[in-house]
């Protein structure tokens, strides 16, 4: 009668094991792996923010770069508009002024890319931010009243006119600019305007 009793423990003693075990696996997350979730939670979410942050910072660079090449092209296509509709004649387009035209030329240094033309209705020349003459009566000099909030701010631009022969100029634009307040790059645009209002293939 001995076996008995032992078989009864043992049963109960299984049966004791089991419900730890129940017990065990319902009693729901321990405080380390929680931490270990919250690590792994924190690791991801701080890779999501930075490949956000680098996917804007790509975008601005890119933005910048083709809102300054369309700067530079349209400063070169300017000189073409200007020679085609007779605004301002051949010798005209120059950094300095031709003798017998009012027209004072481009200026050679960097100077602030103005959103509108000046009084003159040219881009790029020394009144572009001017709003009146100033003491001396003339428009492009030192004594102008400014608006500088027609100025692209961190943007500046250089026009070179460089005369080939008597019937070809190179027209070379640099722009200076600093995408997303960083440090400056160039960008240079060349282009070449001949003598000639008219296409080449017009008689």
């Amino acid at each position: 009668m001995w076996p008995m009793p032992t078989q009864v423990h043992t049963s109960s003693n299984h049966m004791q094991s089991s419900r730890k075990r129940t017990l065990s696996a319902e009693g729901g997350f321990s405080l380390l792996e929680m931490v270990v979730a919250l690590l792994v939670l924190t690791v991801g979410l701080l890779g999501v923010a930075s490949a956000i942050s680098y996917a804007l910072m790509a975008s601005n660079r890119g933005r910048g770069v083709t809102n300054s090449k369309m700067l530079v092209v349209s400063a070169l296509e300017q000189m073409e508009t200007l020679r085609n509709t007779g605004q301002l004649n051949f010798q005209e387009i120059s950094n300095s002024q031709v003798p017998g035209s009012s027209f004072r030329g481009f200026p050679s240094d960097f100077r602030d890319v103005s959103t509108v033309p000046g009084p003159d209705g040219v881009f790029g020349t020394a009144d572009d931010l001017s709003t009146a003459p100033g003491p001396d009566g003339n428009y492009g000099t030192s004594d102008d009243l400014l608006d500088l909030t027609r100025a692209r701010p961190g943007v500046y631009r250089q026009i070179l006119i460089t005369d080939l022969n008597p019937l070809l100029k190179k027209v070379q634009v640099t722009l200076r600019y600093g995408p997303n307040g960083g440090e400056q790059k160039e960008l240079v645009g060349i282009s070449y305007l001949n003598d000639d209002a008219h296409s080449n293939y017009i008689p």
